[in-house]
C-alpha cells in the first residue's frame, strides 16, 4: 500500500506542473466516455432491454403479418399491433400454446383526469386483462394485483407505479384501500407495483393500472362509447397484445398453430374476409427494447452509434497524441533517471499511475456526463420508461480509452530504452534528434482525425439542413400564437350536458383579456392521430367509385376553426356558432378531397357522410405531423355531433406569448369544475415540433457529435503543435537571429496544421461520401449528397485547423531571438 501511495504521488507532481495538459486529458476522455455511455444507454433501452420480469425471454408483443387488419375493421391507428375484444378471447383459450395472453388498452390518446383528495391532475393509465401481472410475472410491493373476477366483473380496482406513487402520494404507507378518481369515477387502490416496473406502453411509463372496464366514460382510448366500445363494437380492433409462450414453443410453431384459431376470430364484427386480401398470420416481436420504437429507431440508432464511436476514436487519438508529445520531452528525464540507477520497473509503474491517474478522473466526470445527457436524450426523444446511463457501457468505452491510454504512455519508456543513455546525457533537452517515423506516424494519426471529423461534420451539416426544412415547412396554416390544451368533462354523463359544458367554457374562454378567437377540435391538430374511415358521396361509396383504400381523414371541430387557425378558405364559409343540432348538418372539405372526388365539378352543395352539406373549401393544411402529404380530408361541426363526456381540444390564438395565459385558463376551467385538470397545455407549435421529434432530436445530436468532434482535433491540433514549437525554440531563435521575418516564422509553423487538414481532407472526403448514403433514410427533403453540407464541412474543418495552429505559431513569431538561444 506505501508503494503504491508513494508512485500516486510522484505521478501527481508532473500533473500539477502541466495542469493545461491534465485538464485538457480528462476533459477530452470524459467527453468521449459520456457520449458513448450516453448514446449506447439509449440503444440498450430501445432495442435490448427485456422487461423488469421473470422469464422475459418466452415474452411476445403479438403483430399481423399483413401489417393491418381485416378489410371492414376500425383501428385504433395502430394497424399492425391492435385486435378485437373477439380475437382476445379466442386467443387466450389456445393453452396449447400459450400460457398467458395479456390485454391492455391506454384510457386516453396521452394522459386522463384524475384526481386524489381535491386535487385534479392528469396521469397516464391503462386497462388490462386480469392476468396483466401474474401472466408478465411482474412483482407487486404491496397489496395485490389483479385477478380473472377483476376482469370478468370490470371491478373499480387499482393498481398504481411506484414513481407514481412517490411523486403523487408522497410514499404514504396507508395508500392501500384509498379512493383514487379516475374520470370522477370512484377506484379503489388494491396495490403497488415493484420499483423498476413502467408497464409495457410503448416508451412512456403507466401510472396505474385497471381492470378492463364497461363504462362508457372509461372505453378504451377515451373514443366515444356511441361510435366504438370494447365491448360492444367487435370490428374495433382496439387492444394490443402480450403473448407469453410456453416453454418449448417457438413463435414460428406459435403462428402455425394459431392461424385457423385467429383468422375465425376476425371474421366476427366484419364477415367473411378474402384471402386474397387479408391473410390471417400472427407474428411475434420479442418484447425487449421498446414496443414500436425498436422498428421506428433501430436504423436512425446505429447510426447515431457510429458516429459517437467516431467521437471516442477522435477523443482516444487525442489523449495519445497529447500523452505522446508531453513523454517525448520527458525523454531525457527518462534516461537521466536510468543512468542514475532506476529500474525500468519504477519507471514503468509511474507511467502506469499517471495514465491511470487521467483514466479515473476522466471516467468520473464522464459518468456525470453520460447521467446529464441520458436525462437530455431521454426528453428529446419523448422515452420515459426509465432510461438511465448503463454501467457495462460505461465499462466498456473506460476499457477502450484506458488501452489507448496506457499504450501510448508506455511509449517514451520504449524509446528511452533503445537510446544509448551517454549519448542522450551529452546532448540537451531542446535538440534531441526526433525520429522521422515518429513525426511521420503523429502526422497520421492528426490527419486521422481530421478525416474523422470531417465525416461528422458532414453528418451534422446533413442532419441539422433536415431540421432546418422541417422547421421551415409550410403547414398551410398559422401556427404561431396558439395554445392548446384538452378538456374532459368530469360531471357531464349525457350529450345535452357535455354540449352545454363546452358551449359555456367556449364562450367564457373567448371574452378573456388578451384572447382574439378560440375554438375546439376532437383531434388534436399535430398529435399524429386522426379519423380514417371509408366514407360515401352523394350516397355512393368511395371504395366502390375509386376503390379500395379510398377513405377520408376527418375531424369534429367547433366555431370559427379555420378563422382561428388562420386556414384560407377557399370556397363557401367555416363552421359558426349557428350550426347546431336543430341545424342543417354541415361539412367542409379540403383541397384533395375535391380534386380526387369531385374534379371538374362546383363541391358546394354536394353530400358526404350522413347527409351532411359541404358549405366551405379550405386550402390543404397538415393535420397530424409536418411531413404528412395532403390527404382528402373533412371536417364536421362539432356541436352537431357531440359525444357524452368526451374528451375535446381547445384552440386559443392568444395577443403575445401563449403559455402566458394558461393561469387564467385554469382559473376559468376551475369555476366550472373544480374536478377537471388542463390535458397537455402547450402551445401549437410545440406539438408540431412532437411531430418530428425524432429528426429533432437526431440533429442535435449529430450537431453537437460535429461540434464535440471539431473541438477534439482544435485540441489535438493545438496541443501536439505547442509541445512540437516549445521544443524548437532554440531553432527558432537561431532563424531569427540569422534574419528570418516574424511572418515567415508564423508560415513554418501553421503550414504543418495546414497540410495535416489537407491531407485529412482529401482523405475523409470519400469516407464521407460513403457514410452519407447511410443517412438518406433520415434526411426530409434534401439529398444525401448536398453540396452546402460538404462545403460547409470542409470549411469548419479548414478554420479548424487554421485556428488549432495560429496562437502556437503567434507565440513563436514573438519570441525574442537572444531569449530563444539561451533557452535550454
Amino acid at each position: 500500500m506505501t508503494g503504491i501511495l508513494q508512485n500516486v504521488r510522484y505521478a501527481l507532481r508532473p500533473l500539477r506542473k502541466s495542469p493545461g495538459f491534465a485538464l485538457v486529458a480528462v476533459a477530452t476522455l470524459a467527453l468521449g466516455i459520456g457520449a458513448n455511455t450516453a448514446v449506447f444507454s439509449v440503444m440498450d433501452a430501445v432495442l435490448l432491454r427485456t422487461l423488469p420480469v421473470r422469464d422475459p425471454h418466452r415474452l411476445y408483443y403479438l403483430q399481423t403479418v399483413a401489417g393491418n387488419q381485416p378489410p371492414g375493421a376500425w383501428n385504433t391507428g395502430n394497424s399492425d399491433t391492435s385486435f378485437s375484444e373477439p380475437v382476445f378471447e379466442a386467443l387466450r383459450e389456445r393453452h396449447d400454446v400459450l400460457q398467458d395472453l395479456i390485454a391492455y388498452a391506454p384510457l386516453s390518446i396521452g394522459k386522463v383526469a384524475v384526481r386524489y383528495g381535491d386535487t385534479p391532475e392528469e396521469a397516464q393509465g391503462d386497462e388490462v386483462s386480469g392476468n396483466f401481472f401474474s401472466g408478465l410475472s411482474a412483482e407487486i410491493l404491496l397489496g395485490r394485483g389483479f385477478s380473472a373476477d377483476d376482469e370478468k366483473d370490470h371491478s373499480p380496482v387499482a393498481v398504481i407505479r411506484y414513481d407514481y406513487w412517490t411523486r403523487r402520494f408522497a410514499r404514504a404507507s396507508g395508500i392501500l384501500g384509498t379512493t383514487f378518481f379516475i374520470k370522477n369515477v370512484p377506484f379503489t387502490i388494491v396495490g403497488l407495483a415493484a420499483r423498476g416496473f413502467h408497464g409495457i406502453e410503448p416508451a412512456t411509463s403507466t401510472d396505474f393500472w385497471i381492470p378492463l372496464q364497461s363504462r362508457p366514460e372509461l372505453n378504451a382510448w377515451a373514443a366515444p362509447a356511441n361510435i366504438n366500445s370494447l365491448y360492444g363494437t367487435p370490428k374495433w380492433w382496439c387492444l394490443p397484445l402480450v403473448a407469453r409462450l410456453r416453454p418449448q414453443v417457438t413463435p414460428e410453431q406459435a403462428q402455425v398453430a394459431l392461424q385457423s384459431t385467429f383468422g375465425e376470430a376476425a371474421k366476427i364484427g366484419v364477415g367473411t374476409i378474402d384471402s386474397k386480401q387479408w391473410k390471417p398470420l400472427l407474428s411475434f416481436d420479442p418484447a425487449k427494447g421498446i414496443e414500436g420504437y425498436n422498428q421506428q429507431y433501430r436504423e436512425p440508432v446505429r447510426i447515431l452509434m457510429a458516429l459517437v464511436f467516431l467521437v471516442l476514436l477522435i477523443a482516444c487519438s487525442n489523449v495519445a497524441l497529447l500523452i505522446t508529445a508531453r513523454n517525448e520531452v520527458r525523454q531525457r528525464e527518462f534516461s537521466l533517471r536510468m543512468a542514475i540507477g532506476a529500474e525500468r520497473r519504477h519507471l514503468f509503474r509511474q507511467l502506469l499511475t499517471e495514465s491511470s491517474l487521467l483514466v479515473m478522473a476522466g471516467a468520473a466526470l464522464g459518468w456525470g456526463f453520460a447521467v446529464v445527457a441520458t436525462d437530455a436524450l431521454a426528453a428529446w426523444s419523448g422515452i420515459e420508461t426509465g432510461l438511465e446511463p448503463n454501467r457495462n457501457v460505461l465499462f466498456f468505452t473506460l476499457g477502450i480509452s484506458a488501452t489507448s491510454a496506457l499504450a501510448f504512455s508506455l511509449v517514451p519508456l520504449w524509446m528511452a530504452l533503445r537510446v544509448p543513455v551517454s549519448g542522450v546525457l551529452r546532448d540537451t533537452a531542446t535538440n534531441i534528434t526526433q525520429n522521422s517515423r515518429r513525426l511521420l506516424g503523429g502526422r497520421v494519426l492528426m490527419a486521422s482525425q481530421v478525416a474523422i471529423c470531417l465525416v461528422l461534420m458532414v453528418a451534422a451539416g446533413l442532419l441539422l439542413r433536415t431540421l432546418r426544412n422541417y422547421d421551415a415547412q409550410d403547414l398551410g396554416m398559422n401556427a404561431d400564437g396558439l395554445l392548446v390544451f384538452g378538456i374532459t368533462p368530469q360531471n357531464a354523463h349525457t350529450i345535452q350536458e357535455t354540449s352545454f359544458f363546452y358551449r359555456t367554457l367556449l364562450d367564457r374562454i373567448r371574452a378573456l383579456p388578451g384572447v382574439e378567437s378560440a375554438t375546439l377540435m376532437e383531434n388534436r391538430v399535430g398529435s399524429g392521430w386522426s379519423n380514417n374511415n371509408p366514407d360515401d358521396v352523394d350516397g355512393v361509396k368511395l371504395e366502390q367509385k375509386f376503390g379500395s383504400g379510398a377513405s377520408v381523414r376527418s375531424n369534429r371541430v367547433g366555431p370559427d376553426y379555420f378563422h382561428v387557425l388562420r386556414v384560407p378558405i377557399l370556397e363557401g364559409r367555416d363552421i359558426t356558432d349557428a350550426d347546431t343540432p336543430s341545424s342543417l348538418p354541415v361539412a367542409i372539405v379540403n383541397e384533395t378531397f375535391v380534386k380526387r372526388f369531385l374534379p371538374n365539378t362546383n363541391p358546394l352543395g354536394h353530400k358526404v357522410r350522413d347527409n351532411r352539406t359541404i358549405i366551405g373549401v379550405v386550402r390543404d393544411n397538415n393535420y397530424t405531423s409536418v411531413d404528412e402529404k395532403p390527404r382528402p380530408m373533412a371536417y364536421y361541426a362539432g356541436f352537431q355531433n357531440v359525444n357524452a363526456g368526451e374528451t375535446m381540444h381547445f384552440e386559443v390564438r392568444v395577443n403575445g406569448e401563449p403559455l402566458n395565459l394558461l393561469l387564467t385558463i385554469r382559473r376559468t376551467v376551475h369555476d366550472i369544475d373544480p374536478n377537471v385538470p388542463l390535458v397537455k397545455p402547450m402551445t401549437q407549435r410545440a406539438q408540431f415540433e412532437e411531430s418530428y421529434s425524432q429528426p429533432r432530436m437526431f440533429a442535435r445530436l449529430g450537431g453537437f457529435f460535429g461540434a464535440l468532434a471539431a473541438l477534439l482535433v482544435a485540441t489535438g491540433l493545438y496541443g501536439t503543435l505547442s509541445y512540437r514549437t516549445n521544443r524548437r525554440t532554440r531553432e527558432i531563435g537561431t532563424r531569427m537571429a540569422l534574419g528570418a521575418q516574424r511572418g515567415e516564422l508564423l508560415w513554418m509553423v501553421m503550414r504543418e496544421s495546414l497540410l495535416v487538414s489537407m491531407a485529412g481532407t482529401v482523405v475523409g472526403f470519400p469516407l464521407a461520401l460513403l457514410f452519407s448514403g447511410f443517412l438518406g433514410s433520415m434526411l426530409y427533403q434534401l439529398s444525401s449528397f448536398d453540396p452546402l453540407s460538404f462545403a460547409w464541412a470542409i470549411t469548419c474543418v479548414a478554420l479548424v485547423g487554421t485556428g488549432a495552429a495560429f496562437l502556437p505559431a503567434w507565440r513563436a513569431a514573438k519570441v525574442e531571438p537572444m531569449v530563444a538561444l539561451r533557452f535550454e
